[in-house]
């Protein structure tokens, strides 16, 4: 399916297309109808009509479609010229119709009384030159005033963004007027330590500096003031109102607010602590937007610790997975956007039931704990406790009440267990197990005889992944990224897969990455993808095509001091096109490595290569990482798109995740597009690009006809 077609399928907004018009003709004659059409035809017009005879036809006319304009033949019996404005004033009190009024003999009109009654003008059928420049005359003003319109939601969206971005941003910014705060945002408030805003209006700038440096400030103030448009930078020292005296950096930039002129104000202390930075990022990237419970990611990468400490010091724990009983119905009563409240109300209630020094996670709709110094004989009556809370729970959500009880599955995890993909597959079978067999209850995975221990595996894939390189047995896999907005470069996203040695059968990339991170290989691997592609890139360069292809690193290719320098001499050896490498980092891994990835970050710029922040917005505040990496483009965390129609949370998210990614220049891409009706949601919230199933799987050709979303 083409991309436009689907697109097209998106309202695009009420104003009028040019030389398009909608018509109502008030007249008793279908010939009065028929010459009006014609003569709009004639003049290059796609004209639409309804012919209506009394106020009853015309309320029934304008409800099934807005008019562009309205004829009113004078004279009309069974509805005066009057009733017809009144009737288009009172039905679009927001929106001008002009409604003109026309004689039919052409006799000397009565203009003024047919302008008073509420016409814009009055024409006659006998003149249709002068009646047709009447209707272009007013066409036209109605597409102005329409767009003028436009221009003003747009202006209020800008703003509303603009607010937005400064609320949500780090640096202290206050605007200034005639040496007075009119605004500041939130970082500035704590800076100073003021609530809110309204505490700072009135007060003079002056106020913020200290003592000692303010007469130099002043002067600095002045002559600021007196010069046009420059940007200037200021230090000085700062002061709370308790006293506290700090070094600050005021940046001065000329700016307007509700349309006044003012000044900008950024103060930047001047000591940056990198290590509290990286801390803060990383705290922010683990935890989940909604419950302020720890996030999926910073789950999986806990439970990959806590597998490997529990194989190398001889402890054990447990993962729990913790579903609500009959949550499709609660979900059913309470409707898709209230359901966030409960899940609100359940963190709450279970925080106080974990113990301090395990890890509870929000996992939508369900959540996790990672139970530690646990065993088969502990694990029942932690699991019980758990599902207690879970009882004792009595939420109001509108006007329904709400008492629920939870299942629990476990899998025990000690020096035997396996690596972490099949532990989760584990605890979901046994969940699964737990709920089939009916309300509360608890449930633990029992190894069959045979399975594999994680230091099995991890020994397993290492001749495995070794053999392979050597025989040549990993295959690339392409999956196109789609621009919603025609831009008809190729684009593909890269995937790994392993042929089994054994049966040919395909190995998926999450059987093995995990045991090569383990094991140290992901570097080895990286490099073939890499040099692979490189061919591919020279092959199809060679057939005139512009191809992208979007490769993704593991954690220790980001700390290869060496990946830059290779990068750079494949580029320069095979005279690559610029841009035509771009390279795929997930936003959990930028996190923990920050220094590694904007290091890489600026060296990939330098080479013309782009940039992409993978799984973007799983973390609280993820645009502040963009502050610090460079990033071309986006990739939306994929849990954002799970039922992405019924769930308007996911939505809001979404586009503001797009909004100010925008507004940064950033590119935003959309994985996992399921169906036509999220593309079209997507596409109304400006989303640059698009990947999935829908369009098409990963396959082993680069096949897809990116010239299709252009039709």
């Amino acid at each position: 399916m083409s991309v436009n077609a689907v697109a097209s399928q998106v309202p695009k907004g009420t104003f009028v297309e040019e030389k398009q018009v909608n018509i109502v003709v008030i007249d008793d004659s279908f010939d009065t109808e028929e010459s009006v059409v014609s003569a709009l035809r004639n003049d290059g017009y796609a004209a639409r009509s309804t012919r209506v005879e009394d106020e009853e036809d015309l309320l029934e006319a304008i409800k099934k479609k807005v008019p562009d304009l309205v004829l009113y033949s004078q004279g009309m019996e069974l509805i005066s010229l009057k009733q017809t404005c009144d009737a288009i004033t009172q039905n679009f009190a927001d929106t001008h119709i002009p409604v003109i009024a026309v004689e039919k003999d052409g006799a000397n009109a009565a203009t003024v009384e047919a302008m008073r009654a509420g016409a814009v003008d009055l024409s006659s059928y006998d003149n249709m030159e002068h009646l047709l420049l009447v209707i272009n005359r007013e066409l036209n003003a109605l597409r102005s005033r329409r767009k003028m319109n436009q221009l003003e939601s747009a202006m209020v969206e800008s703003e509303r963004r603009c607010a937005s971005l400064l609320d949500s941003s780090r640096d202290a910014i206050a605007y200034v007027h005639e040496g007075m705060h009119v605004y500041s945002n939130a970082s500035y408030l704590d800076l100073f330590g003021f609530e809110q805003s309204d505490d700072l209006e009135g007060m003079p700038i002056l106020d913020m500096v200290a003592p000692d440096n303010r007469d130099s400030f002043k002067s600095f103030l002045r002559e600021y003031m007196q010069k046009d448009g420059s940007n200037e930078i200021h230090k000085t020292h700062l002061q709370k109102p308790d006293g506290t005296a700090f070094d600050g950096q005021m940046e001065f930039s000329p700016a307007s607010i509700e349309g006044e002129p003012c000044i900008q104000v950024v103060i930047r202390q001047d000591i940056v602590n990198t290590e509290a930075l990286e801390a803060k990022l990383k705290e922010l990237s683990q935890k989940d937007q909604l419950t302020g419970l720890y996030n999926r990611q910073y789950c999986l990468d806990t439970l990959e610790a806590t597998i490997s400490k529990c194989e190398s010091k001889e402890d054990s724990a447990a993962f729990m997975e913790i579903r609500l009983d009959n949550f499709e119905d609660i979900k059913k009563r309470v409707g898709a956007v209230d359901i966030d409240k409960l899940f609100v109300e359940v963190a709450r209630a279970l925080e106080p039931a974990i113990d301090k020094k395990d890890t509870l996670s929000f996992m939508n709709p369900g959540y996790t704990v990672i139970a530690y110094h646990q065993n088969k004989n502990t694990i029942k009556k932690y699991a019980t406790k758990i599902q207690n809370a879970i009882m004792d729970l009595d939420v109001t959500i509108g006007s329904e009440k709400i008492n629920t009880t939870c299942c629990i599955g476990i899998t025990l995890i000690d020096k035997n267990s396996p690596e972490t993909n099949e532990v989760l597959r584990r605890t979901d079978q046994v969940s699964d197990e737990a709920e089939t067999a009916g309300s509360n209850q608890i449930k633990i995975y029992v190894p069959a005889e045979g399975e594999l221990t994680r230091h099995e595996v991890d020994s397993l894939f290492r001749e495995k992944l070794t053999q392979a390189l050597k025989d040549d047995r990993f295959v690339l896999y392409y999956q196109p990224i789609i621009s919603l907005h025609g831009d008809t470069d190729e684009r593909y996203e890269v995937f790994i897969r392993m042929i089994s040695e054994d049966s040919g059968e395909m190995i998926m990339p999450q059987e093995f990455l995990p045991a090569a991170e383990r094991i140290g290989m992901s570097i080895a691997i990286d490099r073939w993808v890499l040099y692979r592609v490189i061919q591919d890139l020279i092959k199809h360069t060679s057939e005139g095509k512009n191809t992208r292809f979007f490769i993704k690193l593991s954690a220790a290719s980001i700390k290869d001091e060496t990946l830059a320098e290779w990068i750079h001499y494949q580029i320069k050896d095979k005279g690559l096109a610029q841009n035509s490498l771009i390279f795929e980092i997930k936003e959990s891994v930028a996190v923990t490595n920050l220094k590694n990835t904007k290091d890489l970050a600026i060296n990939l710029k330098k080479m013309n290569c782009g940039f992409v922040l993978d799984d973007f917005g799983s973390g609280s505040n993820p645009f502040q990482l963009l502050e610090h990496i460079d990033a071309d483009y986006v990739r939306l965390e994929k849990g954002l798109m799970n039922d992405l129609i019924d769930n308007p949370q996911n939505q809001e998210t979404i586009k503001q995740l797009t909004d100010q990614a925008s507004e940064l220049g950033k590119f935003t891409i959309a994985q996992f597009v399921k169906d036509a009706n999220s593309l079209s949601i997507l596409w109304g919230m400006g989303v640059n690009f698009i990947q999935g199933y829908f369009l098409q799987e990963p396959q082993p050709e680069m096949n897809y006809d990116f010239t299709d979303i252009a039709g």
